[in-house]
């Protein structure tokens, strides 16, 4: 599936999707219908959507024994080059 998405992805030029850029997007869920822009869906719905689930798993591992710490969850640091 990761491959599929990444092959996926790759068919769409930085231009096309710089192109989105303030773009009204719906959401619906169920009856209820949310209103964003292409960045607020990602900033204020997926983003923490996403990273809600990321950490459930990971304290679910943790909670099962799983050798995980604070710094497996941050990853690898981008620091800038000196």
């Amino acid at each position: 599936m990761i491959g599929k998405a990444q092959t996926a992805l790759e068919a769409y030029s930085p231009d096309e999707v710089n192109s989105w850029a303030g773009r009204e997007l719906d959401l619906q869920i169920g009856p209820r219908r949310l209103a964003f822009t292409s960045e607020t869906l990602i900033l204020s719905f997926s983003l923490p959507n996403f990273l809600f689930h990321a950490v459930t798993a990971y304290d679910i591992l943790r909670s099962r024994g799983a050798p995980l710490g604070k710094r497996d969850f941050e990853g690898q640091l981008r620091t800038r080059r000196t």
